[in-house]
């Protein structure tokens, strides 16, 4: 009988395990190659990037096209068993797993985090809001482009994702799925928004001069109009920025609020609740409201700056 060689004997690894070293290495090593191309997460570490990232679906549909122009960059974390370079994304990599593969897996946990954010209950419990919605559809969710639609997904009426199954995989406008939920509005399981505007609210004297903001017309004709709730929440983080915000980059650049408030929600856009606070709310991170600052002032933002351009100009000084 011919003796097994030592490679048949080695188990393969268990499910948990891939699991666990693919998180340990996104969230180490390939974290580490984002910080190195993106200057404003330069000084957050792994653990802090990764969740910043997984909870905001349009940073992480940022970071995927990063590493698909970049993909030199990470030439040492995609090689297979042997250490040979793997070029193609259904190769396995040496976790065992392939390009294709960890993605649907970032893809999914993405989702996850969303629908618990936005549905509400345990994603991994699908008797909750959040795991009924992640059950009907985690069978789907595999590509890339699908993590810009995960926030178009959630609206989405539970008994409709059932029901439309592999099809959505055939829209990839969220347009349509927009259309969808709207069509169905009857039976979505999000509550839906009432159109009158927003009454002023009893807040603090800071938070009042945000609400103020973001309601005026100013400033919705650039950010657009939003629910109640999503304004109460930006006001909340807008209201938490610390005194190294207003003296650094507000006072120094000369900013009024209306600019002030297009420049900082446009970076809350970017960076997500969590990653917004750890770098505009207590304590914050210094180093990058300089640089921020820094960079806007080379652009020549200012008093003067028209509303409509501080967007891109923000998410320019963002980029380096």
């Amino acid at each position: 009988m011919k003796k097994a060689s030592g490679a048949s004997l080695r188990l393969p690894h268990a499910h948990n395990d891939v699991v666990r070293i693919i998180n340990d290495t996104l969230k180490g090593r390939v974290a580490e190659v984002f910080r190195s191309l993106i200057p404003a997460f330069a000084s957050t570490s792994g653990e802090e990037f990764y969740d910043i990232v997984m909870a905001n679906s349009e940073m992480l549909h940022g970071c995927i096209s990063i590493f698909r122009r970049n993909r030199s960059a990470f030439r040492n974390l995609l090689v297979d068993a042997r250490g040979r370079p793997v070029n193609d994304d259904f190769v396995a990599l040496r976790c065992g797993r392939s390009v294709h593969d960890v993605i649907a897996m970032i893809v999914r946990t993405h989702a996850k985090r969303h629908f618990k954010a936005t549905l509400g209950g345990d994603p991994n419990d699908p008797t909750s809001r959040a795991g009924a919605m992640y059950k009907a559809i985690n069978e789907y969710l595999i590509h890339d482009w699908q993590v810009s639609l995960v926030p178009h997904y959630a609206p989405l009426p539970l008994a409709k994702v059932q029901e439309m199954g592999p099809r959505l995989l055939d829209i990839r406008e969220s347009e349509i799925l927009d259309s969808i939920a709207g069509a169905t509005k009857a039976a979505t399981l999000l509550p839906i928004h009432s159109p009158r505007a927003p009454a002023i609210p009893d807040l603090p004297q800071p938070e009042q001069q945000w609400w103020k903001a973001l309601n005026d017309p100013a400033a919705v004709k650039v950010l657009g109009a939003r629910p109640e709730s999503e304004t109460r929440e930006l006001v909340a983080a807008l209201g938490e920025v610390n005194d190294l915000v207003h003296a650094d980059l507000f006072a120094r650049l000369g900013l009024s609020t209306l600019q002030a408030a297009v420049i900082m929600v446009t970076a809350y856009k970017l960076l997500g609740r969590a990653g917004f606070t750890a770098q505009f709310g207590i304590p914050g991170k210094p180093a990058v409201v300089a640089a921020i600052a820094q960079r806007l002032d080379k652009r020549e933002v200012g008093p003067h700056t028209d509303l409509k351009l501080l967007p891109q100009m923000t998410e320019a000084a963002f980029r380096g």
